[in-house]
């Protein structure tokens, strides 16, 4: 089979994947969304606020990590099978194709077929800020909205015109990651060469110069146009396989060949597993830390007062958030550092509605005349989750 039966299995999916996550459902929300009227992120069946999204940081540390691993090991693998760029110039080459055999119709026929897919392209974008169910109905009575009605349709016209007309000349030109390859890759990254000992087999039938999409003549080395999309290698196995003989240009960790362990595994990489670990080791940790909900304690207009049977009554308000998508149930404690008793007016437990934050009145009564400046902590704790969340602050003394 050949290479590029593999290329478009993976490309493919891809697009059926980016195509199909905002539709699917986790939990009663998108896979994967950004909510713009809520700013929220729904990620898999989690859902960070905004003051989480230290989370977002922790996990984009992490696939830094892992793409300078990819690329140090397996050299420009990214540009010829995952790269956006590359996937849909593969998928759209009816346009290159309509351009070897020229006629009015064909011509007109791909430039509205392009226009279509990326106005489509540029809808699904949309949906992933918006959700589909709810931007699909709008967009058929005409009531999407100006802001996304106009972020469609710019994304559509940057989308025609990059794969109308620049498509592969971005990967030989003014692509970032081609430019920085030099830094990121060593003498035992995966690249694509002809067999330097058996060279002098070529034929000079430049098959592979001309099946190659970026143009580069891979018989005289690697280059930094070169996508590593291995159109080059079925070209020459189709020719040499004429002759009963394997292809002359593969796949090769460095210019030698090196195999084993030492193709994958050298000082380089060995440190940017270690960042990779300890980044996924951070985001794990603090995602099995997160909590549900989280709270504040705010001033009570009540001013501290002394009761007639002599204790102190002071007042709070708890400001609570729900981060869940399902109602939150909280039971409130209130401890202290001295030995003072307190008993507070919350007795039964607290209710919230799912991603809301409401406000609830705290009375707390000591038990006597507590300690100048003594704190006491309130606990809230999740019925359904064993995490808890505290607080601590000054139990306000009478003087």
């Amino acid at each position: 089979m050949k290479i590029r039966t593999y290329r478009r299995i993976v490309e493919w999916t891809i697009v059926l994947l980016y195509f199909l996550l905002p539709f699917l459902k986790i939990g009663g929300q998108s896979a994967l969304r950004f909510d713009v009227a809520t700013l929220r992120l729904h990620f898999f069946g989690t859902t960070l606020w905004m003051q989480e999204f230290f989370f977002v940081l922790l996990a984009t540390v992490f696939l830094v990590a892992l793409f300078l691993f990819l690329t140090l090991v397996f050299g420009r693998v990214w540009c010829g099978w995952f790269c956006p760029q590359t996937v849909a110039c593969d998928l759209t080459g009816f346009m290159d194709r309509g351009r070897k055999k020229p006629t009015a119709v064909r011509t007109g026929g791909n430039y509205l077929l392009l226009a279509l897919l990326s106005l489509l392209f540029g809808f699904i974008t949309i949906c992933y800020f918006i959700s589909p169910y709810e931007a699909i109905p709008r967009a058929l009575q005409w009531q999407l909205g100006p802001v996304p009605s106009i972020a469609t349709l710019v994304l559509a016209v940057i989308t025609f015109l990059n794969f109308a007309f620049l498509r592969r000349t971005f990967c030989a030109t003014i692509c970032p990651y081609a430019k920085i390859q030099s830094v990121l890759t060593d003498d035992r990254s995966l690249i694509i060469q002809m067999d330097p000992q058996r060279k002098d087999e070529c034929i000079d039938c430049t098959m592979c110069v001309r099946s190659c999409p970026t143009g580069v003549d891979i018989r005289t080395g690697m280059q930094v146009s070169c996508i590593m999309c291995a159109e080059c290698i079925d070209a020459c196995n189709q020719v040499m396989g004429r002759k009963n003989k394997k292809g002359l240009i593969v796949y090769s960790f460095g210019k030698k060949g090196i195999s084993g362990l030492g193709a994958l595994f050298r000082p380089a990489a060995i440190i940017v597993v270690l960042a990779c670990l300890f980044s996924f080791g951070a985001l794990v940790y603090k995602t099995q830390n997160r909590t549900s909900f989280d709270f504040n304690i705010l001033p009570h207009p009540m001013e501290a007062r002394i009761t007639k049977e002599g204790d102190v009554l002071n007042a709070y308000i708890l400001s609570i958030k729900n981060r869940r998508d399902s109602e939150l149930i909280l039971e409130c404690t209130v401890k202290s550092d001295g030995t003072v008793q307190f008993s507070h007016n919350i007795t039964d437990a607290l209710h919230l509605e799912a991603g809301t934050v409401d406000k609830f009145p705290l009375f707390i009564r000591s038990r006597g005349k507590p300690d100048r400046d003594m704190q006491i902590t309130i606990q809230l704790t999740d019925r359904d989750d064993p995490l808890q969340t505290t607080a601590k602050t000054v139990y306000f003394n009478l003087p």
